[in-house]
């Protein structure tokens, strides 16, 4: 038997809401399509890329493991897709870990809808088990707010 402490988890749950002036299909294709998936939610300035997968489907694994620029610990995240409406709902469950140590886990809903005028209304809730400190769910929600203007991004350049 182990008498290694486990860290007391901190709960939380979060809902962050976007509006992008492009169709729920198009938006939709910004997670489903490898290239685009990488671009706004994996690549990014300050960050080395050592692996990544993409396995968009139903029970499909995503992985992707990166380090900040000069860093020798390594972060991963692990993704599975637990349900895929097209255009309409992504549900998955992923983990994060450092070092091989996870640090969350997480269960995340993103739901697509018509706005009415020919753009998409996006609303993504995440309810996690956070292992660090009590700014933990803050800081997630902070990561994911950074990563939907990520989205933003990618959808404008590459129409």
């Amino acid at each position: 038997m182990s008498t290694q402490t486990l860290a007391k988890p901190h709960y939380g749950t979060f809902t962050i809401e976007r509006t992008y002036p492009h169709s729920p299909e198009r938006v939709f294709r910004a997670f489903k399509e490898p290239e685009a998936h990488f671009r706004w939610f994996v690549s990014g300035e300050g960050w080395e890329i050592d692996a990544y997968t993409h396995d968009f489907r139903v029970g499909g694994h995503e992985h992707g493991r990166f380090r900040p620029t000069g860093q020798t610990f390594t972060l991963s995240n692990d993704v599975r897709y637990l349900e895929i409406t097209p255009a309409k709902r992504i549900v998955n469950a992923y983990t994060m870990s450092m070092d091989g140590k996870p640090f969350s886990h997480s269960l995340s809903i993103v739901e697509l809808y018509s706005d009415g005028k020919g753009g998409c209304r996006l609303v993504y809730t995440e309810q996690g088990a956070y292992y660090g400190d009590a700014s933990d769910v803050k800081n997630r929600r902070a990561g994911c707010e950074e990563l939907f203007g990520k989205l933003d991004a990618e959808l404008r350049d590459h129409p």
